[in-house]
């Protein structure tokens, strides 16, 4: 629904609903403003019971006029009569011809009848108005005509009542009227301003506040809106935007710093064989060399060392690939106790001839299966334990491997008896180029990129790595991978 069509029906809503408040406040009022100045005449009596009596009050007068009309002149009547206004603190008054009598337990004598008899020639014999209130011993007294055409002498019920109350009252009429309308102003206007505020300035002011703070490179902020309408919208799509951009930044950022710190490493680990061919190369050259056995272990270490530069070049090539999601990943299923019989097979014959222990568990049945690649897994179980071997300061190094299956997922473990890590150190192993603190300054072989390309091939099988260590007692790297795992969730061939 377009801006306009709104705006329009929301015109027509809100004339719509002035209109009906108008009414509703404006016959409020008036009731209220008629129950309060009848409250002055009914006195103690309930609405209720007021209105009852004056109806069977007239009733009975008229139909004393139609079928008994001798009761009419009757002084035990007009005494009944007189003593059935008391409630009103009333009486009544007989005029018949040229008598005036009063009639009731608050009757009044002859002087008020008097002023009676004077106020009713006031408005004169032709007058269609009945009503007359009289001012007597400081008391309003309203007397209310009713004339009896049917009987011979003319005769005339003044039926009066005590409206001193509601005199007072209708003084206070004007601060009624004024209050009202300040009600209905306020009924009307505040809910008007306090919807414009919330629904449209509120909003439009807090969004030139964002535009102004994001012009100024301020990102560190947020846009709410609980605003159902145009408005609104225009406020969380801004904040989708502002979000966006502060997490390409952000993003942007850490990309910079990671390039930054990617270039450093290398250009150090590179640097280091570099500087050693150099020195080996120069000792050829100057003839240090001077022997066939010198000469051939010069060039075993020049050989030595370009090996490991061409393996860190490889293992930057494959993790550029597993960053990039442009790694194939061969998916199979394939029996899981031969993956490990194999796994365990390869690293005995590589490892025990160097003086490792190895120790190996398996708890998972012997027909069940894993979808996984099989190549990238393996190298993943010996980049894990050849870094264990690598780091290793035991007189008797101990590794155990563990393949077992925990609720839903597979793992594999590799625990080893080495120097361990602090939990500082263990947040960053799987880094690239992260070598702990205490073997930063050794003379270690590896590129530093083992345990990150690890890392990036389980993250790539839908599985989670992670690892606990005491340090100078062990460290355990565990690998979890999900038993029911979608296929697609890895890249196949």
């Amino acid at each position: 629904m377009s801006i306009r069509l709104k705006l329009i029906l929301a015109y027509l809503f809100g004339t719509l609903l002035t209109a009906i408040i108008v009414a509703m406040t404006g016959i409020g009022l008036v009731t209220a403003i008629l129950s309060y100045l009848a409250s002055g005449i009914v006195k103690d009596q309930s609405p209720h019971e007021a209105f009852s009596r004056s109806i069977d009050l007239f009733v009975d007068l008229r139909y004393a006029e139609r079928y008994t009309p001798e009761d009419l002149t009757s002084p035990a009547f007009a005494a009944s009569i007189g003593d059935r206004l008391q409630p009103f603190g009333g009486f009544l008054v007989v005029r018949q011809g040229e008598s005036w009598e009063s009639y009731g337990a608050l009757s009044e004598g002859e002087a008020f009848l008097r002023q009676l008899r004077q106020d009713v020639s006031t408005i004169g014999p032709n007058a269609d108005d009945m009503f007359v209130v009289s001012a007597w011993e400081e008391r309003d007294l309203l007397s209310v005509g009713y004339d009896f055409p049917e009987i011979d002498s003319p005769l005339t019920y003044y039926l009066v009542a005590d409206m001193t109350d509601a005199g007072s009252k209708t003084n206070r009429f004007e601060l009624f009227v004024l209050l009202g309308i300040a009600i209905l102003i306020g009924i009307i206007l505040v809910p008007l301003l306090w919807i414009t505020t919330r629904d449209i300035v509120r909003p439009l002011r807090q969004l030139e506040q964002g535009s102004r703070r994001i012009a100024e490179g301020d990102l560190n902020f947020r846009l709410e809106s609980k605003v159902r309408n145009e408005v609104g919208s225009v406020i969380r799509s801004y904040e989708k935007m502002r979000s966006e951009l502060q997490r390409s930044i952000d993003t942007q950022l850490a990309l910079e710093e990671n390039r930054k710190e990617l270039i450093s490493n290398i250009s150090h680990d590179l640097k280091t064989p570099l500087t050693s061919i150099k020195g080996y190369v120069e000792g050829i050259r100057v003839g240090i060399a001077n022997d066939p056995e010198k000469l051939k272990k010069y060039i075993d270490v020049i050989y030595a060392k370009t090996l490991d530069m061409d393996r860190m070049i490889d293992d930057l090539f494959l993790l550029s690939k597993l960053d990039l999601e442009q790694e194939r990943f061969h998916l199979e299923t394939v029996p899981l106790e031969s993956f490990y019989r194999q796994t365990m097979s390869e690293l005995q014959m590589e490892y025990e001839s160097a003086g490792v222990r190895l120790t190996s568990e398996y708890e998972a049945g012997q027909n069940d299966v894993v979808t996984m690649d099989v190549q990238k897994m393996r190298r993943v179980m010996l980049n894990i334990v050849g870094n264990s071997v690598k780091f290793m300061d035991k007189k008797e190094p101990h590794i155990h491997v563990y393949f077992g299956r925990q609720s839903e997922d597979w793992v594999f473990a590799v625990t080893d008896n080495g120097p361990g890590m602090g939990p500082d150190e263990l947040e960053r192993i799987f880094d690239r180029f992260y070598r702990g603190d205490a073997f930063r300054n050794q003379n270690v072989a590896g590129s530093g990129l083992g345990l990150a390309i690890v890392k990036q091939i389980i993250a790539n099988h839908g599985g989670t790595i992670y690892a606990r260590s005491e340090p100078g007692q062990f460290m355990t790297v565990m690998i979890s991978i999900p038993i029911k795992r979608d296929s697609n969730d890895a890249r196949r061939a």
